[in-house]
């Protein structure tokens, strides 16, 4: 289930030597900082955000590329560099200490925070997030188009075809912009790499997906399962790959909850 409304805060900026990063920063409390996928931004979490907001402090991050926080501020890079940003980022809002949530590719960069920052993570929460290996909805030769994409003229042949295949698969509204740097940062990507992210992570975790999930096959979420350290194990019956939404009640209380536990220990 969702809350009746969403939570839209209007978008902060905080600024770093690189250039500016949009947020959105909500309740009080011990922080949950969320990290969305490719493409994403922290819309990703707005029906989160309505469920947990009344009962905790919730910290949404563009990443750079993504909604209103300028590729300058970090352009390219690889999941682990993003993850030193999230850093700086949490450095600026006198974060010291939060559980780091991950949705999708998100979970990749929440666990590669973990593995370089793990004593700034009190919990870590992977919602439907990206495993140990590639997943079904792969994008096809993304070094390749990385390589091309860097080339004005086939840039402009590849980019529409880029749009009709983000958007057929139900990733809407989402700027050239973007769309580039989630084939450059997917090229980045080392599934060898995560999963031994996903080994040395520290903190306990929350693993959460939906059986129905079109995106990541639900052995991927299984394999999470036991890959990670031990917390709450959810497998919802259905609700697709964006849990955070279809999912939000549930998510949150079992989020709060656990949360409330990691906080007394």
């Amino acid at each position: 289930m969702k809350p009746e409304t969403p939570s839209d805060p209007e978008p902060r900026f905080v600024e770093l030597p690189t250039g500016p990063v949009s947020y959105t920063d909500e309740g009080t409390g011990l922080p949950v900082v969320a990290i969305h996928g490719l493409p994403g931004s922290i819309k990703d979490f707005r029906w989160l955000g309505a469920a947990i907001e009344p009962h905790a402090r919730f910290i949404r991050i563009d990443q750079p590329g993504f909604g209103q926080t300028p590729l300058q501020t970090m352009p390219y890079g690889s999941v682990q560099w993003r993850a030193d940003h999230l850093a700086e980022v949490l450095d600026a809002l006198e974060v010291e200490k939060a559980v780091i949530l991950g949705h999708s590719m998100g979970g990749a960069m929440a666990s590669a925070f973990d593995s370089r920052h793990h004593r700034r993570t009190l919990g870590l929460a992977l919602i439907a997030s990206v495993g140990a290996r590639q997943h079904r909805r792969k994008m096809p030769w993304p070094t390749g188009l990385s390589l091309a994409l860097r080339v004005p003229p086939f840039r402009w042949v590849l980019m529409p075809r880029i749009r009709e295949a983000t958007e057929q698969i139900g990733f809407l509204g989402h700027d050239d912009q973007a769309l580039i740097q989630c084939v450059h940062l997917t090229a980045a990507t080392s599934y060898t790499l995560h999963e031994k992210c996903l080994r040395k992570v520290r903190a306990p975790t929350l693993v959460a997906w939906a059986k129905d999930d079109a995106t990541i096959e639900r052995d991927i979420s299984e394999q999470l399962y036991w890959i990670c350290t031990p917390g709450p194990r959810i497998a919802f019956a259905d609700g697709g790959h964006n849990i955070q939404k279809s999912r939000a009640i549930e998510l949150s209380e079992a989020l709060l909850a656990w949360r409330n536990q990691l906080s007394e220990r």
